[in-house]
Formats: C-alpha cells, sequence, structure tokens
C-alpha cells in the first residue's frame, strides 16, 4: 500500500525563457516485500518472500529549462534538473533486522541490513583498523561496542546504494549551420561495495599450485593473506559519486545543396556514446543495475557513430 503528499510549484521568467518546477513529496509504503529469513525447519528453505515493514522516502524536485542565448545566428538551449532522497525503514516485522545482500568469496556472507531508521540496503561492515603507516592491518576491527572483543555486535551500517543527489544536465546550441549537444548525469552519495576485489582479497588463493589463481591487483594494497572475516571489512566499501557524459553529437546542415528543389537539406553528423566517466570507485563502473554490490559488472561500451539525414 502506498500514499503520497505532494506539493508542487511550476515558475516561468522573462516572457518564459526560463521555466521550471519544484517539487516536494513524502511517500510512505506499508507491507513491503523482500526475502527475508524464516526460522529453520519451518520451510523447505530459510529464506522466503514475505512481508517485513514500512518505508518512508522524503524528496525534493528541481528543473529548470532556459534560453540563454536566442538570436537568429545562435541559439542554446539547457536543462538542468536534480533531485534529494531520503529513504527510511519505519518499521520492520517483529522489529528485528533482516540480513541482505549476498556476497561472493564465502559461504552465507551478507553485506546488507534492513534496520529501522536506516535505508534500505546499508551496507553492514566491521570498521578497519590500520596502523601508524596507514596500513590495514588484517582481521583487526574497531571494538565500536567497547566490550572488549570483537565480534558481529562490532558491525556498523554505512552509506547505502542509492545517491543521496542526482543531477542531469542537456544542453543544446545551434550557430548558423552547427549543432552541438551533449548530455550529461552525475550521482552523489551513493557507495558501492567492490566485491571483486573483496573476493580475491588473499594471497592464500594463490597457494594451492594445482589451481590457476588470479586475484586482483588491489591485493598489493593490502597484503591481506587467509582471515575470512576480511570481505566484511569497510576498507571494500566505495564511494561512488560518479559524472558522466552519456552522449554528444555535432552537426552540420547543407541548406538546398540540390538547386532545383525548393526544400531540401542534408544534415552530417558524428557522436559518440558513453564520452567519458569521472569517478573515485576504483572498480569499473560505480552505476549498477542491482543493490551497489559489484561483482564482475559487465562493462559499458564506447560507441562511435556517424551519419546523414537527407530532407526533399
Amino acid at each position: 500500500m502506498h500514499s503520497t503528499i505532494e506539493l508542487g510549484l511550476d515558475y516561468g521568467l522573462f516572457n518564459n525563457r526560463i521555466s521550471g518546477s519544484v517539487n516536494v513529496f513524502q511517500k510512505n509504503s506499508t507491507d513491503l516485500l523482500s526475502i527475508a529469513p524464516v526460522a529453520d525447519g519451518s520451510n523447505f528453505t530459510n529464506r522466503i518472500q514475505q512481508n517485513i515493514g514500512d518505508l518512508q522516502v522524503n524528496g525534493i524536485e528541481f528543473s529548470l529549462n532556459a534560453d540563454v542565448i536566442k538570436n537568429e545566428d545562435f541559439n542554446w538551449n539547457i536543462n538542468f534538473n536534480t533531485t534529494y532522497l531520503d529513504r527510511e525503514i519505519k518499521e520492520l516485522a517483529l522489529g528485528q533486522d533482516i540480513t541482505v545482500g549476498g556476497i561472493a568469496g564465502g559461504t552465507g556472507n551478507f553485506i546488507q541490513l534492513y534496520s529501522q531508521g536506516f535505508a534500505p540496503n546499508a551496507f553492514y561492515v566491521f570498521k578497519q583498523l590500520y596502523d601508524t603507516a596507514g596500513n590495514p592491518i588484517e582481521g583487526a576491527y574497531a571494538d565500536l561496542n567497547g566490550d572488549g572483543v570483537t565480534n558481529s555486535s562490532d558491525r556498523y551500517l554505512k552509506g547505502n546504494p542509492q545517491a543521496d543527489f542526482t543531477f542531469g544536465f542537456q544542453s543544446n546550441m545551434n550557430y548558423k549551420n552547427f549543432d552541438l549537444a551533449f548530455n550529461l548525469r552525475a550521482s552523489l552519495g551513493n557507495y558501492v561495495y567492490n566485491n571483486v576485489n573483496s573476493s580475491g582479497a588473499q594471497y592464500a588463493l594463490l597457494q594451492d599450485n594445482a589451481v590457476l589463481g588470479n586475484i586482483p591487483t588491489s591485493v598489493l594494497d593490502t597484503n591481506f593473506l587467509n582471515t575470512s572475516d576480511v570481505i566484511i571489512s569497510d576498507i571494500y566499501l566505495e564511494n561512488g559519486s560518479f559524472l558522466r557524459m552519456d552522449n554528444i553529437t555535432l552537426g552540420y546542415t547543407f541548406d538546398r545543396p540540390i538547386k532545383k528543389f525548393a526544400s531540401n537539406s542534408i544534415r552530417l553528423w558524428a557522436g559518440m556514446q558513453n564520452v567519458f566517466l569521472l569517478t573515485n570507485y576504483s572498480g569499473l563502473d560505480p552505476e549498477l543495475a542491482g543493490n551497489g554490490i559489484d561483482n564482475t559488472n559487465y562493462p559499458r561500451p564506447r560507441t562511435f557513430l556517424v551519419g546523414a539525414n537527407i530532407k526533399f
């Protein structure tokens, strides 16, 4: 069941040279479904789909469309939009946390948690400790609850796969017979768990000479040997914020190249898709289709295009 409260404002300035909208909303969802654990022996599997609780999403959306320059020879139009989202689980069945986000590199390991007061799929990790030189200490984690023992009770929630802010920017320019258009997108505040690095995080994977081993070069940064819980360390949780240019196109239009026709034109153009990606994330791509766990994500291709539009 879903309910939404929304307030919106549309605006137009300078004879609509600048226009857009602002929306503020709150969405409440109840009886959410998820694959959650059940008691041993109560079913043929230990996790089934069931109602787990309530979710609240608060957000603000802003959009702007502007004719920055508009004259006989040069026109420039831009479109900008941004969204802020704050997601919070308000209630869970029986008030119990639910482990989600299964990861490779071990049996029965989960890296995310549904917990009241936090965003869905928040990452559930140990806080890595470092030596005086800044190197991670294998198997050493902060005793966050102060009981003198480091165990699962010391795991904490850090970040989630969903961005706090998303941005979109589109630009269209025309100068005489030339045209140039491009599209940018940005995401801020989303986190990615690098399961590619964590699942091959130990030199021990090379010790069996009977098996061909292949581990990521990131193991050189940690020098981890053979501790099973290193895959739950927050050292593999990375900020996935990014700026991406999805496409860019440049064209030129020939007006009436064939004089005997009253109205005809030929537009030649060239373009590129997946132009660039700016991010601090160490993996292939921080923009994942799933739940923020990067496990051999397929890379996006960069595509070059050329074409012609002929009009008679």
